[in-house]
């Protein structure tokens, strides 16, 4: 789910749905990420939220508000993919939101793929 193995390039492609069990696994990985204690972003793909994980969703919320003020320092920014032009203007539309976009610890932006993600991702880590 979290690979980390293009670091400082982190990909998260998120499930349909989170097992209760692992919920917490998956929270204590990205845990391990901010306490690397240097700068990285997130590519996520696959599902935009796994909606029928209430157990994740509820322990990422908590976690979220816990950890705001470290993602903001540790996240240089992050990107969605989504190739589907109907969701990824859909994704847009959110993010738009001066609600959320206010709530963002970091920048957040949406692409149609990885290659057009690259420049921005670049830009972030100073490359």
């Amino acid at each position: 789910m979290i690979d980390s193995s293009s670091w400082p390039v982190v990909r998260w492609t998120m499930p349909a749905s989170i097992p209760d069990e692992g919920a917490e696994r998956v929270l204590a990985e990205f845990d391990a990420l901010l306490h690397r204690g240097e700068r990285f972003v997130v590519v996520f793909d696959g599902a935009e939220r796994p909606e029928q994980s209430p157990q994740f969703l509820r322990l990422y919320k908590g976690w979220y508000r816990q950890r705001r003020k470290e993602l903001g320092r540790w996240v240089a920014g992050a990107v969605r993919i989504e190739p589907d032009e109907v969701k990824r203007k859909a994704v847009l539309g959110k993010l738009m939101n001066a609600a959320l976009a206010a709530f963002m610890p970091y920048p957040f932006r949406v692409f149609a793929s990885d290659e057009e993600a690259r420049p921005q991702l670049d830009q972030w880590l100073g490359r």
